[in-house]
């Protein structure tokens, strides 16, 4: 169709277009890990500096070009993909516990996440909804939203931290031994509110 717009002899026809928009159905959370197709970028930003500390003129730095080095960077690479992994699966489990839709694990194999393997260390990246689901939105405008996914990752983290020390993980940081808490299956593949058991009272 057509409209008129302007005003006296700029007034004009212009043509008009019709569109028509569909709700986007997807929500939930997800967390990213680096693809193992940029596993080469990962090994590349791991350097003696990571380990070492700030550069120092006094100590002799080896050679990157090195085999040995070379393996030292393969082996970094597997523990922090490993780590990532673990990270990531425990943060989408603490969403799970809170009632949200996760949509997993994943990994974006076409185009990689640059600051996820571009780091010589474990990464990950947390989506945690999605704007254009009106209902999640308002949850991630909202106080009480922002209040609950920071104690989601918070709790993970602590999570992780007790497992990489080997200690009882806690909930959320506290020590709290009567606190009860949920166990999740530890599948970097979808994880659902199906796959949170609570356990059984006493």
């Amino acid at each position: 169709g057509y409209k008129w717009v302007g005003k006296g002899k700029k007034r004009r026809k212009v043509q008009t277009y019709k569109y028509y928009t569909t709700p986007n159905p997807a929500h939930g959370t997800e967390t990213y890990i680096w693809a193992a197709d940029e596993n080469s970028h990962k090994t590349d930003m791991i350097k003696p500096d990571d380990e070492f500390g700030e550069a120092d003129s006094t100590l002799i730095m080896p050679d990157m070009d090195d085999p040995v080095m070379k393996a030292f960077q393969l082996l970094y690479a597997k523990k922090y993909f490993e780590n990532s992994l673990h990270f990531a699966t425990l943060i989408e489990a603490e969403f799970v516990k809170e009632g949200r839709v996760s949509r997993g694990v994943k990994q974006r194999n076409d185009v990689g996440i640059w600051v996820l393997h571009a780091t010589g260390m474990p990464s990950v990246l947390v989506e945690t909804g999605f704007i254009s689901d009106k209902e999640e939105e308002e949850y991630l405008d909202s106080e009480k939203g922002q209040d609950e996914i920071v104690q989601n990752i918070s709790n993970a983290l602590a999570n992780y931290i007790a497992a990489k020390e080997k200690a009882p993980a806690s909930s959320g940081g506290s020590k709290n031994n009567n606190s009860e808490s949920k166990t999740v299956k530890a599948d970097p593949a979808i994880l659902n509110r199906k796959d949170v058991v609570k356990p059984r009272s006493k």
